[in-house]
């Protein structure tokens, strides 16, 4: 029997994402869990219970839990009592035991090491002691799957100190790939997996076409995506314009953003810009112009915030109604017959489906969802029309009715340089610029997410058709795409799942 030893700590995700790691990462898969916990973190361990119930279901597994050991965090005399006394009665029973070292206060983690190599009797020590090491800690309150698997370390501190070379052994199951709908977020499951089997570049085609290619760098949340220049893909797919939009909105174009029409900050400095604003005294309202959601700001500016972990302050978003119809207003659909179209539409998936323009405006509404998910404030026209003037109005109106400022962003240049003579009014000019050397892993996920649903579906080497677009889907379904997943991604998102419920 195989035997897991951790401490619940102030993370959950720490305690859970270690265990979970040594499965798929070591194919360590434990009968029987120890958790030791004290008072202050009662709550933790209930969460690490679900979280643990919810994988040993999901990988259709039993796993034990042991929470009797209650341990007091300021006395590491009886915590070094407690895990020596679990040590000796599983090495007495003939089991193997794994200690994680990984949460709890510093102390636990060094006794934790010292017992699981040193053992307090030398007949018994862990077979195993696992440290997960996390690069960046602004992930540390996400479940596994949802982190890079390149700034993620599964440490095994035996071998590692006695520099004896332990290959370790990625979980594999045995399974049919199963067609699944995943969203956006998901899709980072889908790249680890194929990560953690050990694929690091990929090549993206749309119609056949090759678009890019896509090469992850490991111990970095660092990745290259190389467009190619000149595609020339059937215009029920879309076009090379679409093209840049779906570079634009997955943060593979450098974002740059000026208050002034001459000054320019990076993508980071405007984030943090809005963050010290949205942390003054006075009230601060944020709306986006049609070119903003569809660039997936909103999305990557509440990614931002999520990652910190000072989380004083109010934020006040706001939609414009007449920017919500405009994306919302459906364009065209794709007919059986080829209307709206040069050529004929051979694949029968696109009949009855958005066209392409329709398909990139899916992904501003999918920003309204989620600004509607985060209580934004709706603010209505004074008057009936589309254009700026109407819009410029109502946020005049809407700024009588709500004390404060009212922060812009558009893309549009002629509508910033009229916001700028406004009165309490803050225009912020969001272009894109050249090609980034380097992006993150989450522009990776974004760019094979948009690239779906732009063009309809694409091919991604190793992981297969990723679809937007299948016949018979209906038009709520625009934050889910499907894929063709392997028995360990399927198990993977099942969990991610359960603990995100």
């Amino acid at each position: 029997m195989r035997v897991w030893i951790t401490t619940v700590g102030t993370s959950p995700f720490a305690v859970f994402n270690s265990l979970w790691m040594a499965i798929v990462g070591d194919s360590y898969y434990p009968d029987k869990v120890y958790l030791l916990w004290n008072d202050k973190v009662q709550d933790n361990m209930q969460k690490v219970k679900t979280y643990i119930e919810a994988l040993a279901k999901a990988y259709g597994r039993t796993i034990a839990i042991d929470d009797t050991h209650k341990v007091d965090e300021e006395n590491f005399r009886t915590f070094t009592e407690t895990l020596a006394k679990i040590i000796k009665k599983e090495k007495l029973e003939g089991n193997k035991v794994a200690i994680d070292m990984t949460p709890g206060r510093k102390f636990m983690s060094a006794i934790s090491m010292y017992l699981g190599i040193k053992g307090a009797d030398k007949k018994f020590k862990a077979d195993r002691v696992y440290y997960l090491h996390l690069k960046d800690l602004s992930y540390m309150n996400l479940p596994l799957y949802l982190i890079p698997f390149s700034i993620q370390e599964l440490l095994e501190m035996k071998s590692e100190l006695s520099r004896k070379e332990r290959m370790k052994e990625p979980l594999k199951m045995e399974g049919e790939k199963e067609e699944v709908k995943v969203t956006r977020e998901e899709l980072m499951a889908v790249i680890n997996q194929e990560f953690l089997l050990g694929r690091e570049s990929f090549n993206i085609k749309a119609a056949g076409e090759t678009i890019a290619f896509i090469s992850l760098r490991e111990n970095e949340n660092v990745a290259t995506v190389s467009p190619v220049k000149n595609l020339n893909l059937p215009s029920y797919v879309g076009d090379f314009g679409l093209f840049n939009s779906v570079l634009n909105t997955s943060g593979i174009r450098e974002l740059k953003a000026t208050l002034d029409g001459e000054s320019w900050m990076s993508e980071e400095e405007l984030y943090k810009w809005l963050l010290s604003k949205i942390k003054e005294k006075e009230t601060q309202y944020i709306t986006f112009d049609t070119n903003s959601l569809i660039f997936g700001i909103p999305q990557r500016f509440l990614e931002f915030l999520d990652r910190q972990r000072d989380k004083v302050y109010s934020l006040n978003l706001a939609i414009s109604r007449i920017v919500e119809v405009e994306l919302t207003k459906e364009k065209a659909k794709i007919l059986r017959d080829g209307r709206f179209f040069d050529e004929y539409v051979p694949d029968a998936d696109y009949w009855n489906q958005p066209s392409p323009k329709d398909r990139l405006f899916k992904l501003g509404q999918l920003q309204l969802k989620l600004l509607n998910e985060r209580n934004a404030i709706l603010i209505e026209p004074t008057r009936e029309g589309r254009g700026d003037d109407v819009i410029l109005e109502s946020f005049v109106e809407f700024l009588r009715k709500n004390e404060g400022e009212l922060i812009v962003f558009t893309s549009d240049k002629n509508f910033f340089a009229n916001l700028r003579h406004v009165r309490e009014i803050e225009p912020v000019y969001v272009g894109f610029g050249e090609i980034r050397k380097h992006v993150r892993w989450e522009n990776v996920r974004d760019f094979i997410f948009a690239s779906a649903v732009v063009f309809g579906k694409i091919s991604v080497s190793g992981i297969g058709e990723i679809k937007a677009v299948w016949r018979g889907k209906n038009p709520w379904e625009w934050d889910k795409v499907k894929v063709s997943l392997r028995e360990e991604t399927k198990k993977a998102i099942e969990v991610l799942r359960a603990v995100k419920a």
